[in-house]
């Protein structure tokens, strides 16, 4: 079995990558979710 450790260091770059960009996305949801629940809190 031969192992191309310039491809392992490419597929890794691209899996950070991905978490980072799925890591961000949660981020901005969280963030309009909470935006949007004090624009629409009902004051007491």
């Amino acid at each position: 079995m031969n192992i191309n450790i310039e491809n392992v260091m490419n597929s890794l770059e691209l899996m950070g990558m991905g978490m980072s960009a799925i890591f961000l996305v949660i981020i901005v949801i969280y963030a309009s979710v909470s935006i949007m629940l004090k624009l629409t809190a009902q004051n007491k």
